[in-house]
């Protein structure tokens, strides 16, 4: 029963830290994605910034942190937040350069400002690949947060070094098996989220027939597709359809349906 207990405990501060780490890393990489969009070569040193420092072992980053900041949850978590930084940032900045040039030229020619491009149309279409970079570094950080405990920081490496000292393979598969357990319902979940069928509140597509012509403006008789922005389980409750009309100086309106 009290070991019952301790499993619990151990498993509320793993998802304590974990989760810290998860914001964290978001907070940083998603906005730094966005910002280096336009900057090709910032983007690249970046990318191999944070490919190096994924190659430093756990447990030289937890030794080089001590000094600096002590024991216990903050150099944790600092590591999580630099392993978690790579596959976060590069599908975001993968997921936004990966739009379809049409899209933009659509925001271009209806005058939409950058904050809502990227709001209603752009972050909607690559929300399925940052959920993947999310969905990778929240693995990759439950199963890293394991040695956490070796810094006194718990979790459910707690349960793994005391299999160890006492050599008890029974703590150590608890340990274990909690934390890959872990990993697969996080993974799981965020799997069913970026399966949602995402549309976008104010977002249009070209149709095939004339996606060519659109890459380079928005041409006479192109017609655009509607897109809206939240899962398709829940009812929007008012859409929009967009289509050009075919006199080149007017500007397609939206019509409410």
């Amino acid at each position: 029963m009290a070991r019952r207990s301790d499993l619990w405990v151990a498993l509320g501060q793993h998802l304590q830290i974990s989760l810290i780490a998860l914001i964290i890393a978001v907070v940083i990489a998603v906005p730094l994605a966005i910002w280096v969009q336009p900057h090709k070569r910032i983007a690249n040193v970046l990318l191999q910034v944070t490919g190096v420092l994924q190659t430093i072992p756990s447990l030289a980053l937890l030794g080089l942190l001590i000094p600096f900041v002590g024991i216990g949850n903050v150099p944790a978590i600092i590591a999580l937040v630099v392993y978690a930084l790579l596959p976060i940032f590069q599908n975001t900045y993968v997921g936004l350069a990966d739009i379809d040039p049409a899209y933009r030229e659509a925001e271009r020619a209806f005058g939409m400002p950058r904050y809502l491009q990227l709001l209603r149309v752009e972050l909607p279409l690559a929300l399925p690949v940052i959920i993947g970079g999310i969905r990778t570094a929240t693995v990759m950080i439950i199963g890293t947060a394991t040695l956490a405990a070796l810094i006194g920081a718990g979790g459910l490496g707690t349960f793994i070094l005391l299999g160890i000292n006492r050599n008890d393979p029974a703590l150590t598969l608890i340990g274990a098996i909690a934390s890959a357990a872990l990993a697969l319902v996080f993974s799981a979940g965020l799997a069913v989220v970026q399966r949602l069928k995402w549309r976008q509140s104010a977002g249009w597509r070209p149709s095939s027939s004339s996606s060519a012509a659109a890459r380079q403006g928005i041409t006479p008789g192109s017609s655009l597709k509607k897109k809206s922005w939240w899962p398709a389980s829940s009812g929007a409750s008012r859409r929009f359809s967009l289509t050009c009309t075919s006199s080149s100086s007017s500007r397609p309106t939206p019509t409410s349906r």
